[in-house]
Order: C-alpha cells, then structure tokens, then sequence
C-alpha cells in the first residue's frame, strides 16, 4: 500500500492541476484561477485529525526462517539500520500463532505462549493479510531500505487520524437483515477500514485503518457511505466549473507522478485532480459527462467497473464511449482533438436520495422516447456495477407486500387505491433480498443490465388483485387473494367454530365484534 519512491514536493501555495498547465498557453491566467476556485471548494471539506495514537519506537520485522535455520541477510542488515531508531523483535512468521491489535498497539501471539508487542512492523514476506493493518510495511513496496527506515521515523511519537467515511445504516442492504445480499464495502476494502459482523449483521468501521481509497464508497449502491473530505455536493460544486471544458481526470497519486514526470497538458484541456478515483459511481461519472458536454479523458491503469458501464451506456445511444483511457501522455497529445462531444444536461442531482434515482433522471434525458437495446451490467471483477429487472408471477402473488417491506431503495412500492404491486426497476440494487422475503416464491431477478427505454425508468404494474370487502362492514381491508388463502390455511382448524371462521374475513374492528359479540365489544 506504500509508493515506491518518495512522492514529489509540491508547492501547497499552487492549486491540484495547476502543474500540468502549459504557462506559455494564452488561457493559461483563466484556467488557474478556475482551478483556484476549485482548490477551494476541495480546502472548505478538508478533516482535521479528531483522534490521535501513540507510536512507541517497538518495531517487528517478520520473516521466514532459512535453510540451516538462519535469519535472511536482508532481515539482519535491515535490523541493524533500525536498532539506532528502534526496539527491535525479530519473528519467524511459523512460530507466529496470531496477530492482533492497531496501529500503535500491536500484539504477536507466539507457538510457545509468548506474546511480543511493537507498534509498526516489517514484513520481509508476502502476507496479504498483515499487510492490510495500518503500520505493517512490507519492503516490496519500497524502492530502498532508507525510504522505508524513513516513513518508520517519521510515525513515531502522536500520530493522528480523520473518520474521513461516514455511515448511515438506515440506507445500507447490509445492517440488521436476516441474510447477507450487500456487503460490497467489505470486499473491496484493501485493509480493515471497514468490516462485517456476520452474526450481528452490522458493519465494524477502523478509522486507524482507513487508508482513504474511498472505493467503499464508489461501489455502495444506495451511497449509505460517503467520502467526507469530498461529499457528493462538494463534488458537484466543482463539476459545475467544467461546464464545456474537456476533462483531464487523475487521482492525486498519479498527479504526483505526472509532475515527477514534467508533464504538460494540451491547451484545450483542464486537469481535474481528485483524491481518488474509487469513489465515484457512474451517477458521478455521468454527471461530469453531462456537465462539461464531452467525453472525460481518464488517467491510470485500468477503466474502473462504473466507467466500464457508463461506456456501454454512451455506446447503446450516442455510438460512442464517454470514458477514455490514457496511459501515456503521448495517446493524450494525439486524441487531445477529436474527443467526442456528448449531449450536455444541467440537472442537479439530489443528494439526499439513493443516487440511482439521479442516475434514473440522466438517463431517461438521454433516452427521451427512443429505444436503445440493454445496456450490460458489469458482472466481473471485485466490484461489480449491477443493473437488472423483477418478474412476478402475478398469479400466485397475494400481495402480501413482504417484499415491499424488504425493499430500502422505493423500487417496489405498493398502491393502495388499486390493490397494485409497482416496480420501478431502475431504483432496483438487484440485491436480490425480496426474493427470499417472498413467502411465496413467485420472484425472479435478472442482472442483465438497464434497458435504454423510457418504459424502464417509469413505475410499472407486476402484481394486481380486487380488494376482499369486510364481510360485516363491507370496508375493503386486505385482497381476495391473501385472504382466500388465510381461509384456505385455517378453514379446516375453524371449520367447528363459526365465529373464529367468520373473523378470518373481517376487518381488524370487527374481528372484535364478533369474537366477543357485539354488547362485550362495547363495554
């Protein structure tokens, strides 16, 4: 999780971007003070470290033993820069039963009952797992022993730490459900920032841990998560100044590694540097699409799951993509000027919504009334952008609305003055937690992908029934259907007992009546 070499010093007094800008260009005045208002906006959401732990000079370097049961060289030269700086413990990693603790307060269980502890430690072998704890290096990631021994140094003494991911569990497909249908945090999360508890069903944040990727956010498919040093309102504040500007879109790492470089933008585009690019899902994606009226060039190895998505969007309507790749500025020096232009929408996104009713809204602008085929899900990788469809075997369904209860997002809601069960299924996660919640069986979920017509983003009817009239009032208060069944279930249990039958189809006030009669009722 460590670079490989110390990260340029750049000026703090400059904007993000502002180093890519060719000074020569005659724009060049005018697109500093845009990306001036922007470093603002990004200053205005920056944390200040709330907590703080203390790292003691304890230090372990874990290995594996060699033949002869010696101690790698490696391990005893690095033990031997270290020990003017630190205290430190040398262990075999196969006589290392367990390890436990956080930055500043780790402990190693040993085979032989010991337990050693250290604040930082070393890893001189490939252990994933060790190295998703904050404060456990491992030395592949560091171009030379003095780098390392530096960043060691530099912890030591107060260290603090922002609660930059904040959390509403009322919005999460994860907290308090009987069975596990979202925990997409957890899986793409690289170290321990956060967590679940299967059994309690509860997700377990570690701030300590939290290295700020952010991708925790960007795969979350009802934003119950949000980056707090760039929320989605900051984010679209900034996107607001991009309006008709092509987009040059890098996370810091790479800014920094593009200044290392000496890199130079071509005149006609505007960087738009981001702490990372985990964090936004296509809503994001198409908003800074829609917002500056092009396709966005992206920096980086690889197209992340939603702009992968947001492609196949942009490819089904306008026959070409809105993300491009660029991984040398060579490619972006010869594509500079035949970026596509995409049809421009100033819509504001509403923040306090599940962002797929936003995304809904886009998406129906550039649909209008045409037709453009599905749109494919991403289906491979660790963070899967998911999109699909509900079929209700309407036959069966009693509308008994468990599933209504089961859904957090609105897409399926019922209607009280037709006795109708609605989807709207471009709300729908696919989470898939209706179907079990189901009593009857009668659900069947795809994740094709969204289909590009104006069907799709409306309401839809998939489950109709005629409303079952009190048989002493004469209020409707339930459908034929559930209570034919009820009837079906308890008729035989009744059948010598005509008041407990008559109540199963009456309304909730004249069960009463009619258990105790009418006289007992009022008294």
């Amino acid at each position: 999780m460590q670079p490989l070499k110390d990260p340029i010093k750049i000026d703090q007094t400059l904007p993000l971007g502002s180093l890519l800008l060719n000074k020569i260009d005659k724009n060049y005045s005018e697109k500093l003070a845009k990306l001036n208002q922007i470093q603002e906006i990004i200053d205005d959401f920056t944390l200040e470290s709330k907590k703080q732990v203390t790292i003691s000079s304890k230090l372990a370097m874990i290995y594996i033993k060699e033949a002869q049961d010696t101690i790698p060289q490696i391990v005893q030269d690095f033990a031997e820069m270290a020990q003017d700086f630190f205290e430190v413990s040398l262990l075999d990693l196969n006589v290392l039963e367990n390890f436990s603790g956080q930055f500043g307060s780790f402990y190693a269980h040993l085979n032989n009952g010991n337990v050693v502890e250290f604040s930082q430690a070393v890893l001189f072998v490939d252990e994933a797992e060790l190295a998703r704890f904050r404060g456990v290096y491992n030395v592949a990631d560091f171009a030379n022993a003095q780098i390392l021994l530096e960043v060691l140094r530099q912890n030591i003494g107060e260290y603090g730490y922002k609660e930059i991911i904040s959390y509403k569990e009322e919005s999460c497909q994860y907290h308090h459900r009987r069975e596990k249908y979202c925990a997409k945090c957890v899986e793409v999360c690289p170290t321990f920032g956060v967590g679940g508890n299967d059994s309690l069903m509860e997700l377990v944040f570690s701030p300590i841990d939290c290295i700020a990727c952010g991708a925790c956010v960007g795969v979350c498919p009802t934003n119950c998560l949000e980056y707090e040093e760039l929320p989605k309102e900051g984010l679209e504040e900034i996107l607001e100044l991009y309006k008709g500007e092509k987009i040059f879109l890098c996370s810091l790492r790479d800014y920094h590694k593009l200044c290392a470089q000496n890199a130079i933008l071509p005149d006609s585009i505007l960087p738009l540097v981001l702490p990372n690019l985990a964090m936004l899902n296509e809503n994001d994606l198409l908003t800074m699409v829609q917002l500056s009226g092009y396709a966005v060039f992206v920096f980086g190895e690889t197209l992340s799951a939603p702009m992968q998505f947001l492609n196949n969007i942009t490819q089904q309507i306008y026959k070409k993509d809105s993300m491009f790749l660029v991984q040398n500025m060579e490619s972006l020096k010869q594509n500079a000027d035949s970026l596509p232009q995409i049809e421009s929408y100033l819509y504001k996104n509403r923040h306090n919504k599940p962002f797929r009713e936003s995304f809904a809204q886009r998406l129906q602008y550039m649909v209008k009334e045409g037709d453009y085929g599905v749109a494919k899900s991403i289906l491979e990788g660790e963070a899967p952008v998911l999109y699909g469809d509900l079929k209700v075997d309407s036959a069966k369904c009693t509308l008994c609305l468990s599933c209504v209860g089961a859904c957090n997002v609105n897409a399926l809601f019922a209607r009280e003055e037709d006795f109708s069960l609605r989807l709207n299924a471009s709300l729908c996660t696919t989470c898939g937690y209706c179907i079990t919640s189901c009593p009857e069986n009668v659900m069947e979920l795809s994740r094709e992908g969204i289909a590009l017509n104006a069907g799709y983003f409306k309401s839809r009817e998939i489950a109709k029934d005629e409303p079952f009239l009190c048989v002493e009032c004469g209020k409707p208060f339930s459908t034929k259907k559930s209570i034919d069944k009820v009837v079906g279930m308890l008729g035989v249990a009744f059948a010598n007992d005509p008041k407990k039958l008559k109540t199963l189809q009456c309304c909730p006030d004249c069960k009463v009546r009619v258990m105790f009669g009418q006289g007992e009722a009022n008294v």
